[in-house]
């Protein structure tokens, strides 16, 4: 039997002059959000950060259980 345990956004915000880029975590997200509200929230992130920041992606982490019944 499959459970559903959980689904996370991985916000990930490139930001010019540093090497390593930034991430912002929202755990226990809707279960299969639809593509455009991914893009939406991750681009009022980036408009929430430094004025010049850009928006590298956003990874979408979903995790279930499977169990023998």
């Amino acid at each position: 039997m499959m459970q559903k345990l959980s689904t996370k956004l991985q916000v990930q915000l490139a930001v010019p002059g540093v090497e390593k880029l930034k991430k912002v975590t929202f755990p226990n997200v809707v279960d299969n959000p639809a593509e455009a509200e991914i893009l939406e929230l991750g681009e009022i992130m980036k408009n929430l950060d430094q004025e010049d920041t850009l928006l590298d992606g956003v990874i979408i982490t979903s995790q279930s259980r499977v169990t023998k019944n």
